[in-house]
């Protein structure tokens, strides 16, 4: 049917349609399926997520999600649920892409300047007040809660991105839970820790070879050179597979609020299925 209408009706009007139907569909989501901040906080205690918890976000802000508010007003609800008791967590990757062809373009990271490029609710979290961004040029991690000055401290001094003595390792030893928010379980950026632990039993090298070393400015706004290594780019990360072993595992949590879909795992159920994958042969990879 859908190739038969196209057949017959101009690109504009093609278009136009699509844009109505968007409009109506909008109209219908924010009549029927409309939530605001209390009811994502609800949402977050019916998954058993408690305010002393330390939860990692990936989030993006659809327009037909439903939400009542601005992406800063989702960002509050966020951080309003945490408070003083537990810690808020989001990544502020500064590029898209490959961290291989970012560091080639020679580019300085400023760690109180340089936007996130991971959606628009990491970029509202990064400027909100208190929240702290660990200095490191390509996986900063931002950090809201009790104990986000421990999380984000010495970052730049690992070789290793995403390796235990970052703030993705001491997540895990806090027992750290990961939120994916309007977004697929793609997004994962734990994934890299994990694969870094398991680096000696991969048939392929995580990392390229030779590290960088990049210009990057602190907090306040001091010049040093962090030398950091990257991922090597030849071997896709599937985290379709990790997804699918997880929810065969019954270790991956399905919810809805309003329009908006939310997946919640444990970072050390992330740990041991997809340790588990790779000894086993199966590997979350596309090789």
């Amino acid at each position: 049917m859908k190739r038969i209408i196209s057949q017959y009706i101009d690109p504009k009007s093609k278009r136009q349609l699509k844009a109505k139907y968007q409009k109506i569909k909008k109209t219908m989501v924010d009549t029927l399926l409309n939530y605001d901040g209390i009811d994502l906080q609800n949402k977050l205690k019916q998954l058993g997520v408690r305010p002393e918890d330390s939860l990692w976000v990936h989030a993006n802000f659809k327009s037909d999600s439903g939400f009542k508010g601005k992406p800063k007003d989702a960002v509050q609800a966020l951080m309003d649920y945490f408070g003083p008791q537990g810690n808020l967590l989001m990544v502020s990757i500064p590029f898209r892409g490959t961290a291989y062809d970012h560091l080639k373009k020679n580019k300085p990271f400023r760690v109180n300047k340089t936007i996130s490029m991971m959606g628009l609710i990491t970029e509202m979290f990064r400027r909100a007040p208190g929240v702290l961004r660990s200095f490191h040029p390509t996986h900063p991690v931002l950090a809201y809660g009790k104990d986000s000055t421990q999380i984000v401290a010495d970052h730049e001094k690992s070789l290793y991105p995403c390796g235990p003595d970052t703030p993705f390792g001491k997540f895990r030893e806090m027992g750290g839970k990961i939120l994916f928010y309007d977004v697929g379980f793609g997004a994962i950026t734990f994934f890299h820790y994990v694969e870094h632990l398991l680096k000696d039993r991969l048939p392929f090298p995580v990392y390229h070879k030779d590290p960088f070393t990049v210009t990057a400015y602190d907090k306040d706004d001091q010049e040093h050179q962090i030398t950091t290594y990257v991922f090597d780019r030849r071997y896709v990360r599937n985290a379709g597979k990790l997804e699918a072993e997880m929810e065969r595992r019954k270790k991956l949590v399905r919810a809805k609020v309003g329009n908006s879909s939310l997946i919640l795992v444990k970072a050390e159920d992330v740990v041991s299925c997809q340790t588990d994958m790779v000894e086993n042969g199966n590997l979350p990879y596309d090789v």
